[in-house]
């Protein structure tokens, strides 16, 4: 069945300037793009400087933003989504921010952060290179997105992100970070080739088995970039050949930032970003071997829209960006030489052990996903340490900024890889402490579950193989069968069930149908069955 023509408006508070776009969705799938506005307010000049946003950034981003609220009445907009990325999310008085613009416009504005940022461009960018065909996404292609505040290297494989790398080194931020050297050199993109080259060399490259074929740019600070490369023609993607942007980069950095404005018919503004941006994007396109520039002609806003309505019923689209989140992930627990038999195992077994619980634990998609990663990212710690490893996993995963994820998510993942061992979760810990209520609850459950998936494979050698996974009455009976003994299992698995049954009131079983009778294989079983009740032997049957 067909969705009903729908009108949604998507509002993206950045750090340079605020940008809406109103759209259609048809029944037939199509989006149809309305009405496109931005107003140049550079909250970041405020933040990456003062640490806070002035009287009069707030006044204007106010004034804007009523604007927009007009522009939507008059097409009949219902459906909308306001977000705020590092500018209001960086600021020490964010929350007085949030208020005004709550009590002035009447949205409620979601601070959203870096990954979750840069993903939501990255879906924009994925499906615009896809449906256009511009170039070919299974070869290896970087991604580069310039923002105000950050940028974010991607890294695709086979179509699939493998990589993802974010950096506190926005067009903005690099021209307000040394500003005060300008006055004291003659040489002042000299000066921002230094300091950019600085800050990247110690970064950890994105690197490929392959060259990398394809170079794409995504920024929505040069909109002047994708005129010049040919966006005017109405082509959703467009590109720049390397010689040309040679000369754009020579010619840009001799001139001043009004000589530039007057050239690219740009504000002062934008034109104090247009060098800073060149030399990021040279910096990275000589890490390639890409001749040309792709340059899709897409933002935030775009991204917004996309993950509104991919994959809703009736809609032309449907990508599955969470395979993108679960191949960093993979590559992120490969890079701390986890297990991969033992992650893959732990991975499908507390999947298995979720899926039967619904309707128990009452939780849905989202949690579910956290609780793949957390299953996935469970032993990275062990990279560091064998004790205590679980700290070190949950220290790794919230530092590594998991792309799509909130700061929640992240927590969340977290917590679940600190407690999937033998020690017992305690709500008052500095960990699950973070987290809200109704979040800890959720966090808690995913725990009790990685738990009993992780005792299932405790020797590391996969010896259990699920048959069934049934509930009776009080009872969670996990059927299995095994080729070799399972006496580490077994016990892990009792060790462990104490936990689950305090959250889920039901007392897990292990039913194990061994071929193995005396060390060797007859072909026979042997039933051996452990529950909770037995916490420090073996019950048979």
């Amino acid at each position: 069945m067909n969705c009903p023509t729908r009108l949604f408006a998507a509002i993206d508070i950045g750090s340079h300037r605020l940008k809406m776009k109103i759209i259609e969705a048809a029944p037939d799938g199509r989006i149809k793009d309305l009405e496109t506005v931005d107003h140049l307010v550079p909250l970041g000049r405020d933040t990456f400087n003062e640490g806070k946003l002035s009287y009069e950034s707030v006044r204007k981003t106010c004034e804007a933003i009523r604007g927009f609220r007009r522009l939507m009445a008059d097409y009949g907009v219902q459906e909308w989504r306001v977000v705020a990325t590092s500018a209001i999310r960086e600021a020490a008085n964010r929350d007085y921010m949030i208020d005004r613009i709550k009590l002035q416009t009447g949205f409620d504005v979601e601070i959203i952060n870096n990954s979750q940022e840069k993903f939501l461009t990255y879906k924009a960018v994925k499906w615009q290179l896809e449906e256009e065909g511009t170039i070919n996404t299974g070869e290896p292609t970087l991604i580069l997105n310039i923002g105000a505040g950050n940028l974010l290297l991607h890294l695709m494989e086979n179509s699939l992100l493998t990589s993802s790398q974010s950096l506190k080194l926005g067009a903005l931020r690099i021209k307000e970070s040394i500003a005060k050297i300008e006055k004291h050199t003659l040489n002042f993109p000299r000066v921002l080739e230094e300091y950019i080259e600085a800050h990247i060399e110690s970064v950890e490259y994105l690197k490929s088995s392959n060259e990398v074929r394809n170079f794409v740019v995504v920024s929505g600070e040069l909109d002047f970039l994708a005129r010049f490369a040919g966006s005017h023609t109405g082509k959703k993607v467009v590109s720049l050949n390397k010689d040309l942007f040679e000369g754009i980069y020579s010619q840009a950095m001799n001139k001043t930032a009004r000589a530039l404005a007057e050239e690219y018919d740009i504000s002062l503004t934008d034109a104090e970003l247009f060098v800073p941006s060149l030399i990021l994007i040279r910096k990275f396109l000589d890490k390639t071997c890409s001749d040309s520039i792709i340059i899709p002609v897409v933002s935030l806003v775009d991204g917004l829209i996309i993950d509104k309505f991919n994959c809703c019923a009736g809609m032309g689209f449907c990508m599955d960006f969470d395979a993108d989140i679960l191949s960093c992930v993979r590559k992120l627990a490969a890079r701390y030489r986890s297990n991969e038999k033992h992650i893959n195992y732990v991975e499908g077994a507390a999947l298995q052990i979720f899926d039967r619980l619904t309707g128990i634990h009452g939780l849905g998609v989202k949690e579910r996903f956290i609780l793949q990663i957390a299953s996935i990212l469970h032993d990275t710690g062990k990279f560091i340490a064998a004790d205590p490893h679980c700290v070190y996993s949950c220290n790794i995963i919230t530092a590594s900024q998991i792309l799509g994820l909130s700061d929640e998510e992240l927590r969340m993942a977290a917590c679940i890889a600190r407690y999937h061992s033998l020690e017992s979760p305690d709500p008052k810990s500095a960990e699950l402490a973070e987290l809200g209520t109704d979040e800890r609850l959720k966090t808690m459950k995913l725990i009790a579950i990685v738990r009993m998936a992780d005792a299932m494979d405790t020797s590391h050698k996969q010896k259990l193989k699920i048959c069934s996974i049934d509930i009776s009455e009080d009872q969670f009976i996990v059927r299995v069968e095994s080729w070799e003994e399972a006496a580490l299992e077994n016990w892990t698995f009792n060790m462990k069930s104490e936990f689950f049954s305090e959250v889920f009131g039901l007392k897990p079983q292990m039913v194990i149908k061994n071929r193995m009778v005396g060390g060797k294989l007859n072909g026979t079983f042997e039933d051996r069955r452990v529950g909770s009740e037995t916490a420090h032997g073996l019950s048979q049957t």
